[in-house]
Protein backbone atom coordinates (compact mmCIF):
# COMPACT_ATOMS: atom_id res chain seq x y z
CA UNK A 1 0.00 0.00 0.00
CA UNK A 2 1.28 3.35 -1.28
CA UNK A 3 2.29 5.85 1.76
CA UNK A 4 0.20 8.64 2.73
CA UNK A 5 -0.45 10.72 -0.25
CA UNK A 6 0.33 14.82 -0.54
CA UNK A 7 -2.14 16.84 -1.44
CA UNK A 8 -1.26 17.98 -5.13
CA UNK A 9 -0.77 21.49 -5.95
CA UNK A 10 -0.30 23.85 -8.46
CA UNK A 11 1.86 26.99 -8.95
CA UNK A 12 -0.58 28.47 -7.03
CA UNK A 13 -0.19 26.16 -4.28
CA UNK A 14 2.72 27.13 -1.20
CA UNK A 15 6.37 27.19 -2.49
CA UNK A 16 8.81 25.63 -0.12
CA UNK A 17 11.98 26.16 -1.28
CA UNK A 18 14.29 23.98 -1.99
CA UNK A 19 12.11 21.23 -0.70
CA UNK A 20 12.06 17.89 -2.95
CA UNK A 21 9.84 15.05 -2.89
CA UNK A 22 11.08 12.15 -0.89
CA UNK A 23 12.73 9.24 -2.56
CA UNK A 24 15.20 6.29 -1.66
CA UNK A 25 18.97 7.43 -1.39
CA UNK A 26 20.61 4.74 -4.17
CA UNK A 27 24.16 4.18 -4.94
CA UNK A 28 26.70 7.05 -4.47
CA UNK A 29 26.64 9.05 -7.69
CA UNK A 30 24.86 6.10 -9.11
CA UNK A 31 21.88 6.27 -7.33
CA UNK A 32 19.74 4.29 -8.29
CA UNK A 33 20.56 4.34 -11.92
CA UNK A 34 21.53 0.21 -11.27
CA UNK A 35 18.45 -0.63 -10.07
CA UNK A 36 16.64 0.77 -13.08
CA UNK A 37 18.98 -0.98 -15.45
CA UNK A 38 17.96 -4.20 -14.14
CA UNK A 39 14.07 -3.59 -13.72
CA UNK A 40 12.46 -0.20 -14.56
CA UNK A 41 9.00 -1.08 -13.75
CA UNK A 42 9.50 -2.93 -10.57
CA UNK A 43 12.13 0.08 -8.93
CA UNK A 44 9.10 2.65 -9.82
CA UNK A 45 6.18 0.98 -8.00
CA UNK A 46 9.11 0.13 -5.06
CA UNK A 47 9.72 3.56 -4.68
CA UNK A 48 5.88 4.53 -5.25
CA UNK A 49 4.55 2.34 -2.19
CA UNK A 50 7.41 3.78 -0.15
CA UNK A 51 7.48 6.89 -0.90
CA UNK A 52 3.83 8.06 -1.78
CA UNK A 53 2.81 9.98 -5.65
CA UNK A 54 6.08 12.11 -6.22
CA UNK A 55 9.53 10.26 -5.78
CA UNK A 56 12.67 11.77 -6.60
CA UNK A 57 15.56 9.56 -7.68
CA UNK A 58 19.40 10.36 -7.50
CA UNK A 59 21.82 9.26 -10.18
CA UNK A 60 23.82 11.19 -13.26
CA UNK A 61 20.15 12.14 -14.18
CA UNK A 62 17.93 13.15 -11.49
CA UNK A 63 14.02 12.23 -11.91
CA UNK A 64 11.20 12.52 -10.84
CA UNK A 65 8.58 9.92 -10.64
CA UNK A 66 4.81 11.24 -11.21
CA UNK A 67 1.78 9.35 -10.54
CA UNK A 68 -1.08 11.20 -9.19
CA UNK A 69 -4.10 11.75 -11.58
CA UNK A 70 -4.12 15.88 -10.40
CA UNK A 71 -0.35 15.66 -10.75
CA UNK A 72 -0.65 14.57 -14.67
CA UNK A 73 -3.15 16.79 -15.17
CA UNK A 74 -1.35 19.94 -14.10
CA UNK A 75 1.29 18.68 -16.18
CA UNK A 76 -0.81 17.82 -18.83
CA UNK A 77 -3.34 19.98 -19.20
CA UNK A 78 -3.61 22.79 -16.92
CA UNK A 79 0.30 24.10 -17.76
CA UNK A 80 1.10 21.73 -20.88
CA UNK A 81 2.89 24.76 -22.42
CA UNK A 82 5.57 24.27 -19.51
CA UNK A 83 5.78 20.48 -20.08
CA UNK A 84 7.62 20.09 -22.92
CA UNK A 85 9.05 16.84 -24.12
CA UNK A 86 12.59 17.04 -23.10
CA UNK A 87 15.13 17.95 -26.36
CA UNK A 88 16.85 14.10 -25.74
CA UNK A 89 13.83 12.55 -26.54
CA UNK A 90 12.96 14.79 -29.79
CA UNK A 91 16.59 14.22 -31.18
CA UNK A 92 16.39 10.89 -30.73
CA UNK A 93 13.35 9.99 -31.85
CA UNK A 94 13.57 12.91 -34.68
CA UNK A 95 16.58 10.92 -36.88
CA UNK A 96 13.30 8.41 -37.49
CA UNK A 97 10.80 9.96 -37.32
CA UNK A 98 12.05 13.96 -38.34
CA UNK A 99 9.90 16.86 -37.35
CA UNK A 100 6.43 15.25 -36.83
CA UNK A 101 3.91 15.56 -34.48
CA UNK A 102 6.12 13.66 -31.78
CA UNK A 103 8.83 15.09 -31.95
CA UNK A 104 8.30 19.56 -32.52
CA UNK A 105 7.17 22.27 -29.79
CA UNK A 106 5.28 25.38 -29.62
CA UNK A 107 3.58 26.76 -32.41
CA UNK A 108 5.71 24.41 -35.20
CA UNK A 109 3.70 21.59 -33.28
CA UNK A 110 0.21 23.39 -33.05
CA UNK A 111 0.38 24.28 -36.58
CA UNK A 112 1.06 20.70 -37.51
CA UNK A 113 -1.81 19.47 -35.07
CA UNK A 114 -4.62 21.91 -36.21
CA UNK A 115 -3.52 20.62 -39.74
CA UNK A 116 -3.58 16.57 -39.19
CA UNK A 117 -6.15 16.67 -36.67
CA UNK A 118 -9.41 17.03 -39.33
CA UNK A 119 -8.04 14.20 -40.61
CA UNK A 120 -8.67 11.84 -37.34
CA UNK A 121 -11.95 12.79 -36.53
CA UNK A 122 -14.41 9.41 -36.67
CA UNK A 123 -16.09 10.93 -39.49
CA UNK A 124 -13.80 10.99 -42.44
CA UNK A 125 -11.70 7.41 -40.96
CA UNK A 126 -15.29 5.59 -41.00
CA UNK A 127 -14.10 4.92 -44.66
CA UNK A 128 -11.58 2.68 -43.37
CA UNK A 129 -13.68 0.47 -41.44
CA UNK A 130 -13.59 -2.05 -44.27
CA UNK A 131 -9.98 -2.17 -44.97
CA UNK A 132 -9.35 -3.00 -41.33
CA UNK A 133 -12.19 -5.94 -41.65
CA UNK A 134 -10.70 -7.05 -44.76
CA UNK A 135 -6.89 -7.28 -43.35
CA UNK A 136 -8.42 -8.77 -40.47
CA UNK A 137 -10.20 -11.71 -42.25
CA UNK A 138 -7.47 -12.23 -44.29
CA UNK A 139 -4.85 -12.83 -40.85
CA UNK A 140 -7.69 -15.06 -39.87
CA UNK A 141 -7.86 -17.07 -42.82
CA UNK A 142 -3.97 -17.50 -42.63
CA UNK A 143 -5.25 -18.60 -39.02
CA UNK A 144 -7.51 -21.39 -40.25
CA UNK A 145 -4.59 -23.32 -41.95
CA UNK A 146 -2.65 -23.16 -38.86
CA UNK A 147 -5.37 -24.31 -36.39
CA UNK A 148 -5.98 -27.62 -38.90
CA UNK A 149 -2.12 -28.19 -38.42
CA UNK A 150 -2.29 -27.20 -34.83
CA UNK A 151 0.73 -24.65 -35.22
CA UNK A 152 1.89 -22.06 -32.77
CA UNK A 153 1.57 -18.48 -33.23
CA UNK A 154 3.22 -15.38 -31.69
CA UNK A 155 0.02 -12.62 -30.93
CA UNK A 156 2.80 -9.91 -30.52
CA UNK A 157 4.52 -10.67 -34.56
CA UNK A 158 0.68 -11.51 -35.42
CA UNK A 159 -0.87 -7.80 -34.13
CA UNK A 160 2.60 -6.24 -35.45
CA UNK A 161 2.01 -7.52 -38.79
CA UNK A 162 -1.62 -6.43 -38.65
CA UNK A 163 -1.36 -3.11 -37.37
CA UNK A 164 1.66 -2.15 -39.80
CA UNK A 165 -0.79 -3.58 -42.98
CA UNK A 166 -3.98 -2.04 -41.87
CA UNK A 167 -2.16 1.67 -41.50
CA UNK A 168 -0.29 1.39 -44.70
CA UNK A 169 -3.34 0.68 -46.65
CA UNK A 170 -5.12 3.10 -45.02
CA UNK A 171 -2.10 5.79 -45.97
CA UNK A 172 -1.25 4.40 -49.23
CA UNK A 173 -4.37 2.26 -50.69
CA UNK A 174 -3.16 0.13 -53.41
CA UNK A 175 0.12 1.51 -53.34
CA UNK A 176 0.56 -0.63 -50.78
CA UNK A 177 1.11 -4.31 -51.83
CA UNK A 178 4.33 -4.04 -53.79
CA UNK A 179 6.40 -2.47 -51.19
CA UNK A 180 4.68 -4.87 -47.89
CA UNK A 181 7.73 -7.02 -47.36
CA UNK A 182 10.21 -4.61 -47.79
CA UNK A 183 8.09 -1.29 -45.73
CA UNK A 184 7.72 -3.63 -42.86
CA UNK A 185 11.01 -5.09 -42.31
CA UNK A 186 12.07 -1.25 -42.20
CA UNK A 187 9.63 0.15 -40.16
CA UNK A 188 10.97 -2.66 -37.44
CA UNK A 189 14.62 -1.92 -38.11
CA UNK A 190 13.38 2.04 -36.97
CA UNK A 191 11.79 0.87 -33.98
CA UNK A 192 14.80 -1.13 -33.02
CA UNK A 193 17.44 1.68 -33.54
CA UNK A 194 14.97 4.15 -31.43
CA UNK A 195 14.52 1.79 -28.93
CA UNK A 196 18.21 1.05 -28.82
CA UNK A 197 19.43 5.00 -28.61
CA UNK A 198 16.54 5.32 -25.23
CA UNK A 199 18.18 2.60 -22.96
CA UNK A 200 21.92 3.51 -24.36
CA UNK A 201 24.43 4.13 -22.15
CA UNK A 202 26.53 5.97 -25.12
CA UNK A 203 24.65 7.33 -27.48
CA UNK A 204 26.39 6.42 -30.95
CA UNK A 205 25.96 9.08 -33.43
CA UNK A 206 24.01 7.46 -36.55
CA UNK A 207 27.16 9.22 -38.93
CA UNK A 208 29.26 6.34 -37.37
CA UNK A 209 29.41 3.16 -39.71
CA UNK A 210 28.80 0.89 -36.72
CA UNK A 211 26.68 -2.56 -38.11
CA UNK A 212 23.61 -1.28 -36.34
CA UNK A 213 23.75 2.48 -37.67
CA UNK A 214 24.31 1.19 -41.09
CA UNK A 215 20.84 -0.94 -40.89
CA UNK A 216 19.52 1.99 -39.67
CA UNK A 217 20.60 4.25 -42.43
CA UNK A 218 19.17 1.41 -44.96
CA UNK A 219 16.08 1.44 -43.78
CA UNK A 220 15.26 5.16 -43.32
CA UNK A 221 16.55 5.37 -46.82
CA UNK A 222 14.26 2.53 -48.35
CA UNK A 223 11.48 4.45 -46.04
CA UNK A 224 12.03 7.65 -47.88
CA UNK A 225 12.06 6.93 -51.04
CA UNK A 226 8.98 4.80 -50.87
CA UNK A 227 6.89 7.57 -49.31
CA UNK A 228 8.89 10.75 -51.12
CA UNK A 229 7.43 8.03 -54.70
CA UNK A 230 4.30 7.93 -53.36
CA UNK A 231 3.70 11.72 -52.53
CA UNK A 232 4.82 12.50 -56.05
CA UNK A 233 2.27 10.05 -57.63
CA UNK A 234 -0.69 11.98 -55.16
CA UNK A 235 0.67 15.23 -56.59
CA UNK A 236 0.65 14.34 -60.47
CA UNK A 237 -3.13 12.96 -60.27
CA UNK A 238 -5.79 15.16 -60.94
CA UNK A 239 -7.56 15.89 -57.95
CA UNK A 240 -10.65 13.64 -58.99
CA UNK A 241 -8.76 10.92 -59.58
CA UNK A 242 -6.67 10.90 -56.08
CA UNK A 243 -6.93 7.92 -54.10
CA UNK A 244 -9.19 7.94 -50.92
CA UNK A 245 -6.74 7.32 -48.42
CA UNK A 246 -4.90 9.21 -45.66
CA UNK A 247 -2.29 10.61 -47.67
CA UNK A 248 -4.10 12.39 -49.82
CA UNK A 249 -6.42 13.83 -47.17
CA UNK A 250 -3.63 15.05 -45.36
CA UNK A 251 -1.86 16.50 -48.70
CA UNK A 252 -4.90 18.53 -49.22
CA UNK A 253 -5.89 19.55 -45.99
CA UNK A 254 -4.79 22.89 -45.33
CA UNK A 255 -3.61 24.51 -41.79
CA UNK A 256 -7.35 26.62 -40.99
CA UNK A 257 -5.65 29.46 -39.73
CA UNK A 258 -3.03 30.17 -42.39
CA UNK A 259 -4.40 28.34 -44.95
CA UNK A 260 -1.20 26.40 -45.77
CA UNK A 261 -0.59 22.97 -46.94
CA UNK A 262 2.12 20.47 -45.83
CA UNK A 263 5.11 20.60 -47.93
CA UNK A 264 6.83 16.99 -49.53
CA UNK A 265 9.08 17.17 -46.15
CA UNK A 266 6.09 17.76 -43.76
CA UNK A 267 4.05 15.10 -45.03
CA UNK A 268 6.99 12.62 -44.98
CA UNK A 269 7.68 13.11 -41.16
CA UNK A 270 3.85 13.10 -40.21
CA UNK A 271 3.69 9.47 -42.29
CA UNK A 272 6.55 8.11 -40.69
CA UNK A 273 5.07 9.39 -37.40
CA UNK A 274 2.08 7.33 -38.06
CA UNK A 275 4.50 4.32 -38.94
CA UNK A 276 7.05 4.38 -35.83
CA UNK A 277 4.49 5.87 -32.88
CA UNK A 278 1.52 5.01 -34.52
CA UNK A 279 0.99 1.07 -35.06
CA UNK A 280 3.30 -0.05 -32.20
CA UNK A 281 1.10 1.46 -29.92
CA UNK A 282 -2.29 -0.29 -31.07
CA UNK A 283 0.09 -3.66 -32.04
CA UNK A 284 1.33 -3.88 -28.13
CA UNK A 285 -2.27 -3.31 -27.35
CA UNK A 286 -3.74 -6.27 -29.49
CA UNK A 287 -1.37 -8.57 -28.41
CA UNK A 288 -1.93 -8.05 -24.66
CA UNK A 289 -5.86 -8.34 -25.17
CA UNK A 290 -4.66 -11.56 -27.02
CA UNK A 291 -3.20 -12.70 -23.63
CA UNK A 292 -6.78 -12.03 -21.96
CA UNK A 293 -8.54 -13.84 -24.21
CA UNK A 294 -6.69 -17.00 -23.02
CA UNK A 295 -6.02 -16.13 -19.46
CA UNK A 296 -9.69 -14.88 -18.63
CA UNK A 297 -12.00 -17.07 -19.88
CA UNK A 298 -15.52 -15.67 -18.66
CA UNK A 299 -14.57 -12.28 -19.42
CA UNK A 300 -13.79 -13.54 -22.92
CA UNK A 301 -16.78 -15.77 -23.27
CA UNK A 302 -18.98 -12.74 -21.99
CA UNK A 303 -17.33 -10.65 -25.03
CA UNK A 304 -18.04 -13.54 -27.62
CA UNK A 305 -21.42 -13.95 -26.54
CA UNK A 306 -22.28 -10.18 -27.29
CA UNK A 307 -20.41 -9.93 -30.70
CA UNK A 308 -22.53 -13.51 -31.40
CA UNK A 309 -25.15 -11.93 -30.82
CA UNK A 310 -24.73 -8.47 -32.56
CA UNK A 311 -22.92 -10.01 -36.08
CA UNK A 312 -23.11 -13.38 -36.37
CA UNK A 313 -21.20 -14.96 -38.77
CA UNK A 314 -20.98 -11.44 -40.40
CA UNK A 315 -17.91 -9.32 -40.85
CA UNK A 316 -18.45 -6.26 -38.26
CA UNK A 317 -19.30 -2.93 -40.01
CA UNK A 318 -19.25 0.97 -38.35
CA UNK A 319 -22.78 0.82 -37.24
CA UNK A 320 -22.26 -2.46 -35.35
CA UNK A 321 -19.79 -0.48 -33.26
CA UNK A 322 -21.92 0.85 -30.90
CA UNK A 323 -23.76 -2.26 -29.98
CA UNK A 324 -20.60 -3.68 -28.70
CA UNK A 325 -20.94 -2.19 -25.39
CA UNK A 326 -18.75 -4.58 -23.23
CA UNK A 327 -16.12 -5.54 -25.68
CA UNK A 328 -15.64 -1.56 -25.20
CA UNK A 329 -15.27 -2.00 -21.81
CA UNK A 330 -13.00 -5.26 -21.99
CA UNK A 331 -10.51 -3.09 -24.40
CA UNK A 332 -10.80 -0.27 -22.10
CA UNK A 333 -9.32 -2.62 -19.00
CA UNK A 334 -6.88 -3.85 -21.34
CA UNK A 335 -5.68 -0.35 -21.57
CA UNK A 336 -5.73 -0.07 -17.84
CA UNK A 337 -3.64 -2.64 -16.97
CA UNK A 338 -1.59 -2.58 -19.85
CA UNK A 339 -0.95 1.09 -21.34
CA UNK A 340 0.86 1.14 -24.38
CA UNK A 341 2.25 4.60 -23.40
CA UNK A 342 3.19 3.31 -19.80
CA UNK A 343 5.74 6.61 -19.15
CA UNK A 344 5.79 10.10 -20.51
CA UNK A 345 8.71 12.07 -20.26
CA UNK A 346 8.25 15.78 -20.02
CA UNK A 347 10.67 18.85 -18.85
CA UNK A 348 9.44 22.27 -17.02
CA UNK A 349 10.47 25.17 -18.37
CA UNK A 350 9.96 27.52 -15.84
CA UNK A 351 9.87 26.36 -11.46
CA UNK A 352 7.03 24.68 -10.57
CA UNK A 353 5.20 23.04 -7.34
CA UNK A 354 3.80 19.81 -7.21
CA UNK A 355 2.40 18.27 -4.16
CA UNK A 356 3.85 21.20 -1.97
CA UNK A 357 7.56 20.40 -3.27
CA UNK A 358 9.54 22.61 -5.26
CA UNK A 359 10.20 21.19 -9.12
CA UNK A 360 13.00 23.42 -10.75
CA UNK A 361 12.94 23.77 -14.35
CA UNK A 362 14.96 21.33 -16.20
CA UNK A 363 13.76 18.43 -13.97
CA UNK A 364 13.08 14.76 -15.66
CA UNK A 365 9.68 13.86 -14.84
CA UNK A 366 8.70 10.66 -15.70
CA UNK A 367 5.08 10.31 -15.84
CA UNK A 368 4.21 6.48 -15.02
CA UNK A 369 0.21 5.95 -16.25
CA UNK A 370 1.20 2.02 -15.71
CA UNK A 371 1.39 3.45 -11.64
CA UNK A 372 -1.44 5.21 -12.19
CA UNK A 373 -3.81 2.78 -13.04
CA UNK A 374 -2.78 0.66 -10.25
CA UNK A 375 -3.44 3.35 -7.67
CA UNK A 376 -6.01 1.75 -5.22
CA UNK A 377 -6.90 4.94 -3.77
CA UNK A 378 -9.15 5.19 -7.77
CA UNK A 379 -9.10 1.35 -8.11
CA UNK A 380 -11.21 -1.51 -6.71
CA UNK A 381 -8.65 -4.56 -7.12
CA UNK A 382 -6.20 -2.34 -9.20
CA UNK A 383 -4.25 -5.82 -10.24
CA UNK A 384 -7.65 -7.85 -11.38
CA UNK A 385 -9.10 -7.75 -14.82
CA UNK A 386 -12.50 -5.99 -14.21
CA UNK A 387 -14.34 -4.39 -17.27
CA UNK A 388 -17.33 -3.28 -15.43
CA UNK A 389 -15.09 -0.98 -13.72
CA UNK A 390 -15.66 1.41 -16.66
CA UNK A 391 -19.31 1.06 -16.64
CA UNK A 392 -21.02 4.64 -15.76
CA UNK A 393 -21.95 3.87 -12.50
CA UNK A 394 -18.84 2.55 -10.85
CA UNK A 395 -16.85 5.23 -13.15
CA UNK A 396 -18.92 8.18 -10.99
CA UNK A 397 -15.85 10.69 -9.39
CA UNK A 398 -13.14 8.33 -10.52
CA UNK A 399 -10.58 11.34 -12.01
CA UNK A 400 -10.28 12.04 -15.13
CA UNK A 401 -6.46 11.28 -15.11
CA UNK A 402 -6.28 8.56 -13.03
CA UNK A 403 -7.10 6.78 -16.72
CA UNK A 404 -4.20 7.68 -19.35
CA UNK A 405 -3.38 5.01 -21.39
CA UNK A 406 -2.89 6.74 -24.82
CA UNK A 407 -2.15 10.13 -22.23
CA UNK A 408 -4.29 13.15 -22.24
CA UNK A 409 -4.54 17.26 -22.28
CA UNK A 410 -3.75 19.08 -25.84
CA UNK A 411 -1.24 16.68 -26.62
CA UNK A 412 -3.39 13.49 -26.24
CA UNK A 413 -2.97 11.01 -29.41
CA UNK A 414 -4.72 12.20 -32.75
CA UNK A 415 -5.33 9.15 -33.81
CA UNK A 416 -7.24 7.84 -31.30
CA UNK A 417 -10.71 7.19 -33.15
CA UNK A 418 -8.84 5.36 -35.23
CA UNK A 419 -6.99 3.06 -33.16
CA UNK A 420 -10.36 2.30 -31.12
CA UNK A 421 -11.82 1.53 -34.48
CA UNK A 422 -8.95 -1.02 -34.90
CA UNK A 423 -9.08 -2.62 -31.16
CA UNK A 424 -12.69 -2.97 -31.70
CA UNK A 425 -13.23 -4.34 -34.89
CA UNK A 426 -9.81 -6.81 -34.59
CA UNK A 427 -10.89 -8.01 -31.59
CA UNK A 428 -14.61 -8.75 -32.44
CA UNK A 429 -13.56 -10.50 -35.02
CA UNK A 430 -10.84 -12.68 -33.84
CA UNK A 431 -14.01 -13.80 -30.72
CA UNK A 432 -16.16 -14.79 -34.38
CA UNK A 433 -13.80 -17.23 -35.25
CA UNK A 434 -11.48 -18.33 -32.45
CA UNK A 435 -10.37 -19.45 -29.05
CA UNK A 436 -6.79 -18.38 -28.09
CA UNK A 437 -5.24 -20.52 -25.67
CA UNK A 438 -1.71 -19.80 -24.24
CA UNK A 439 1.18 -22.09 -24.60
CA UNK A 440 1.71 -24.05 -21.37
CA UNK A 441 4.86 -22.74 -19.91
CA UNK A 442 5.57 -19.84 -22.10
CA UNK A 443 7.33 -17.13 -20.08
CA UNK A 444 4.60 -13.80 -20.48
CA UNK A 445 6.83 -10.92 -19.19
CA UNK A 446 6.66 -7.30 -20.04
CA UNK A 447 9.49 -5.52 -21.72
CA UNK A 448 9.27 -1.66 -20.66
CA UNK A 449 10.26 -0.13 -23.73
CA UNK A 450 9.05 2.92 -25.80
CA UNK A 451 5.37 0.83 -25.34
CA UNK A 452 4.86 -1.91 -22.95
CA UNK A 453 5.32 -4.96 -24.99
CA UNK A 454 5.43 -9.04 -24.11
CA UNK A 455 9.49 -9.69 -24.40
CA UNK A 456 9.52 -13.25 -25.34
CA UNK A 457 6.11 -12.42 -27.54
CA UNK A 458 2.93 -13.86 -26.41
CA UNK A 459 2.52 -17.96 -27.82
CA UNK A 460 -0.40 -19.07 -28.43
CA UNK A 461 -2.73 -21.66 -29.90
CA UNK A 462 -5.95 -21.79 -32.10
CA UNK A 463 -8.96 -23.38 -31.75
CA UNK A 464 -11.92 -22.36 -34.33
CA UNK A 465 -14.65 -21.34 -32.05
CA UNK A 466 -16.94 -23.62 -34.20
CA UNK A 467 -14.82 -26.97 -32.91
CA UNK A 468 -16.35 -26.41 -29.62
CA UNK A 469 -20.09 -25.26 -30.76
CA UNK A 470 -21.45 -21.80 -30.27
CA UNK A 471 -20.55 -19.70 -27.32
CA UNK A 472 -22.89 -19.92 -24.64
CA UNK A 473 -21.38 -17.47 -22.11
CA UNK A 474 -20.47 -20.61 -19.52
CA UNK A 475 -17.36 -22.69 -18.68
CA UNK A 476 -18.56 -25.78 -20.65
CA UNK A 477 -19.17 -23.76 -23.56
CA UNK A 478 -15.58 -22.23 -23.66
CA UNK A 479 -13.90 -25.95 -23.59
CA UNK A 480 -11.36 -26.62 -21.15
CA UNK A 481 -9.30 -23.43 -22.06
CA UNK A 482 -12.35 -21.33 -20.17
CA UNK A 483 -12.47 -24.24 -17.08
CA UNK A 484 -9.30 -23.89 -15.96
CA UNK A 485 -7.61 -22.02 -13.68
CA UNK A 486 -6.04 -18.41 -14.71
CA UNK A 487 -2.62 -18.12 -15.65
CA UNK A 488 -0.24 -16.17 -13.41
CA UNK A 489 -0.21 -12.07 -14.40
CA UNK A 490 2.85 -11.37 -16.73
CA UNK A 491 5.60 -10.35 -14.56
CA UNK A 492 8.04 -7.22 -15.01
CA UNK A 493 10.99 -8.29 -16.88
CA UNK A 494 13.47 -7.76 -14.22
CA UNK A 495 11.17 -10.24 -11.78
CA UNK A 496 12.18 -12.47 -14.48
CA UNK A 497 15.83 -11.89 -15.51
CA UNK A 498 17.95 -8.31 -15.78
CA UNK A 499 16.36 -6.23 -18.29
CA UNK A 500 18.55 -4.79 -21.17
CA UNK A 501 20.11 -1.19 -21.05
CA UNK A 502 20.05 1.77 -19.07
CA UNK A 503 17.06 4.21 -18.37
CA UNK A 504 19.38 6.81 -18.40
CA UNK A 505 20.44 7.45 -21.64
CA UNK A 506 23.42 9.68 -23.27
CA UNK A 507 22.36 13.49 -22.19
CA UNK A 508 18.91 13.31 -20.68
CA UNK A 509 16.85 10.80 -21.81
CA UNK A 510 15.66 7.77 -19.46
CA UNK A 511 14.81 5.02 -21.33
CA UNK A 512 11.10 3.91 -22.97
CA UNK A 513 10.07 7.65 -21.96
CA UNK A 514 7.26 8.10 -24.74
CA UNK A 515 5.02 10.84 -25.58
CA UNK A 516 2.56 11.66 -28.25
Amino acid sequence: MPAARTAPQGTAGRRIAGRRPPGPRGLPLLGSALDFRRDPLGTFLAAWREHGDLVQFRGPVPVVLVTHPDHLKHILADRFENYPHPDDFNRKVGVSVGQGLVTTEGEVWRAQRRTVAPTFRREPLEQFAGVMVDSTAGMLDRWERLARHEEVIDARTEMQSLTLEILARCLFRADWSNDALSLGRAVAVQLEHINSKLIAVADIPERVPTPRNRRFRAARALLDDTVYRLIAERRRLPAEEEAQDLLSMLMRTPDPETGQLMTDEQLRDQVMTLFIAGHETVAATLSWICHLLSTRPAETERAREEVLSVLGDRPPTMEDLPQLKYLKLFIQEALRLYPPLWQVARMPREDDTLGGYHIPAGSFLLLSTYITHRNPEFWDNPEGFDPLRFTRERSAGRPRYAYVPYVGGPRNCVGLAFANMELTIVVASILQRFHLDMVPGHPVVMQPDISLRAKHGIRMTLRRVTDRGPAAGTAAAAGPAARREPAPEPVPAGDAEPAAGCPYGHGQEPAGAAAP
